[in-house]
């Protein structure tokens, strides 16, 4: 059964009972900063989940075997975005990431205490090409961890379309997200995880270190899901945690 079958059977057949197929018993899931383990566990979030979107339209807007970006759409056209990260054995999950977008969730700060520093231009922080990812990936990389404003062009499509936490719009709007983000977050740097590509999309997973203008240190997970057009960006959804 692909991801896109899983989800359909549980979010629009409502076929609760199938989720003991799809899912081992010592399943992982990383939600919000935290581990949720076993399968009961995830099996409670799930049921949260039919409870909440009760009424509302599931939709999937692309998908492979190990990602999936969905949204749940209200009878009043509020939309809630979702990114399925999944890592299968012998055809069912061990473990799972998600990546949700909800414009009444609360936003979540896990902070920790400061140990060392953050440089960027450092380890995976510098100008050396990242190892095992795309040219695509290379070149985000030098904006989100060099601050390299100016790549934005070389990135993205004129008429490229950017949505993430609590903006969206063009090349504009990106920019100012992304000076807004290097303000508050003087240290900062994004270790890329996974990558996916399929037919002309191209999915990120990563973790988001930071260091505020306070000395709190956060650390967040997100992912990217990029359709590209010539080679470059004309479609983005940025989710965080």
């Amino acid at each position: 059964m692909t991801l896109k079958e899983m989800l359909t059977e549980l979010y629009v057949n409502e076929n609760v009972s199938a989720f003991e197929h799809l899912y081992l018993h010592r399943a992982i899931r990383r939600w919000r900063g935290e581990l949720l383990f076993g399968r009961d566990t995830i099996r409670q979030q799930i049921l949260a989940d039919l409870a909440q979107f009760s009424g509302w339209r599931f939709k999937i807007n692309v998908s492979t075997e190990e990602f999936a970006d969905v949204a749940w759409i209200s009878p009043d056209g509020t939309s809630v975005r979702r990114h399925y990260w999944i890592k299968l054995e012998n055809g069912r999950i061990a473990s799972d990431a998600i990546l949700t977008h909800s414009p009444h969730q609360e936003r979540r700060h896990q902070h920790h205490s400061l140990l060392g520093e953050l440089d960027s231009g450092k380890g995976q922080t510098g100008p050396a090409e990242l190892s095992r990812f795309s040219a695509t990936a290379e070149k985000l990389h030098k904006i989100w961890n060099c601050r390299s404003i100016s790549s934005i062009a070389n990135v993205y499509h004129s008429e490229a379309h950017w949505s993430g936490p609590d903006s969206e719009g063009g090349h504009q709007e990106l920019k100012v997200w992304w000076l807004q983000q290097f303000l508050a977050y003087p240290q900062s740097h994004i270790t890329f995880e996974r990558e996916i590509a399929f037919e002309n999309y191209l999915a990120l997973q990563w973790q988001w270190a930071r260091i505020d203008i306070n000395g709190h240190r956060d650390r967040v997970a997100g992912s990217a899901c990029l359709r590209l057009d010539g080679g470059k960006v004309i479609e983005e959804a940025l989710l965080t945690d």
